[in-house]
């Protein structure tokens, strides 16, 4: 019998990388019948959680979104026996004769063309979450919202639509060593109190709204504003360091870049509130991280947030930056409502499970395979 195989090529991209570990790790620990063919890049074969010996890793070196990891993909599946194949993204191998799992996470890359790096880019990413909605056997959003998008942008059918929502990682739901967050913190130069946020400087993530919107809560009488650290995309040389001194906030804004898991959830743990004003989202990971490390959070009213958050969030509209200053000043100045949001999210984290997300996929594949 052909094996299972999953495309892990992505460990190291923020989101659909903590996806991958986020299954393999359960995967591992489930250990399916007859193993798994995991394709990895040679470069990230140290992020794979540890794997049963039975398993087979096939590395596949090959730039992204080119013809070169057209072939290389299409050869690695072939060779390797691969009954099923499950890939991450919406780039699929072509000209592979096999039964395919597709999960497409967002279509950002269409409703923000703006951050392509040309009218191609966005011609590919159109044609390819095309083609995988109609080639794959199954396509698996992470949320309602992304399922919605598909139906109604690309035509996914509900035969082969599943929803299954991605889970929240251990390191976040647990408790935590203060001692050993501190450490971290001190690390890093970080010290409460301050506000944070997790993202990176594209359009719908809303970075430029977030500055306006603490360039008010600094010049607000009514209270001090703690200092804000930006986290993942904003290098502390980057542009929207520039931005932020260009707008005189150098002393309170700092961008520290990427962070180490641990170091992520020590950030978390120790924030006054947690600032999320993104436009739009197929998931919204971020979110749930904080709700799960028990930071209060203030997002955008957008349908992921509204869907995975519930009410367990400070919901603003992320274009109204009046009304986001005054969410995150709510915060600042109501500790009951701090209280209140904190309990909200974790017991709303806790219900998003790894080993729930896995099992479903898994069963994805069980049905992919059966089918003549």
């Amino acid at each position: 019998m052909r094996r299972l195989g999953i495309d892990a090529r992505k460990l190291a991209d923020y989101g659909i990388g903590s996806y991958l570990q986020g299954l393999l790790g359960e995967y591992a620990r489930i250990d399916p019948p007859g193993g798994m063919i995991v394709l990895i890049d040679s470069e990230n074969r140290d992020l794979l959680p540890d794997l049963p010996e039975s398993w087979r890793l096939v590395e596949v070196d090959a730039p992204g979104y080119s013809i070169w990891e057209q072939a290389a993909v299409l050869a690695a599946a072939l060779r390797a026996g691969v009954g099923v194949l499950h890939v991450p993204h919406y780039v699929l191998p072509w000209l592979l004769p096999r039964r395919m799992v597709v999960t497409i996470h967002d279509i950002i890359h269409v409703l923000f063309p703006e951050f392509l790096p040309s009218s191609l880019g966005f011609a590919f990413a159109r044609i390819s979450i095309r083609a995988a909605v109609r080639r794959a056997r199954r396509v698996i959003a992470v949320s309602r919202t992304t399922a919605d998008d598909l139906r109604r942008l690309f035509g996914a059918t509900e035969d082969r639509l599943r929803v299954i929502p991605s889970g929240v990682h251990a390191e976040f739901l647990a408790p935590g060593d203060p001692l050993e967050d501190e450490r971290l913190r001190q690390r890093l130069g970080v010290s409460p109190p301050y506000l944070l946020h997790v993202g990176n400087h594209k359009p719908h993530k809303n970075a430029e709204g977030l500055l306006k919107a603490y360039q008010l809560l600094a010049h607000d009488r009514r209270g001090p504003a703690p200092p804000l650290y930006m986290v993942g995309g904003f290098l502390p040389d980057g542009e929207l360091a520039r931005r932020a001194s260009a707008m005189g906030l150098t002393a309170q804004v700092h961008c520290l870049g990427h962070v180490e898991r641990a170091e992520l959830a020590a950030l978390f743990r120790g924030a006054t509130a947690f600032v999320y004003p993104t436009l739009y989202e197929g998931f919204g990971l971020p979110v749930l991280e904080a709700m799960a490390c028990g930071v209060p959070v203030v997002a955008g009213d957008i349908p992921a947030v509204r869907e995975v958050a519930g009410d367990a969030v400070l919901r603003v509209n992320p274009r109204d930056i009046v009304e986001l200053t005054g969410a995150v000043r709510r915060l600042l100045t109501q500790a009951d409502l701090c209280q209140e949001l904190r309990a909200r999210g974790r017991a709303r984290a806790s219900e998003f499970q790894w080993r729930k997300a896995a099992e479903a996929t898994l069963a994805v594949y069980r049905s992919v395979r059966e089918e003549s």
